[in-house]
């Protein structure tokens, strides 16, 4: 009885090893839709449609990655995006070490990002 008991626990030690082994991470695809943790209204209680309609008060830098040769990325709302990208009618038009520079037509508006507490 022993040894039937000693095989099955090494049988489930040897599986649990092997199955640790073969995860890989998990990286979620958006497949270029919004992000499903993202409100579906503002603050005012109106629809959004994350496509053109954020408002500047939407859009949360989250932060500021440095690049190899010199070009900066930002995340905002969970998206990586570097200076010339676009989220909603808002194009980046700078990254710095702890701001951003949002462009939406002639305004300009400076993202910052919030300190630890």
């Amino acid at each position: 009885m022993k040894r039937k008991a000693l095989s099955f626990a090494l049988i489930l030690i040897m599986a649990g090893a092997v199955a640790a082994q073969e995860q890989t991470p998990f990286v979620y695809d958006d497949g270029g839709k919004r992000d499903p943790l993202w409100p579906l209204v503002n603050a005012n209680g109106a629809i959004l449609n994350y496509e053109s309609e954020f408002l500047i008060t939407d859009l949360s830098l989250e932060g500021i990655m440095a690049g190899a040769q010199g070009e900066n990325f930002a995340i905002i709302n969970g998206r990586i995006l570097k200076t010339g990208d676009a989220v909603g009618q808002f194009v980046v038009g700078g990254i710095a070490e702890d701001s951003i520079i949002l462009k939406k037509g002639k305004q300009k508006f400076e993202l910052k990002l919030k300190k630890g507490e």
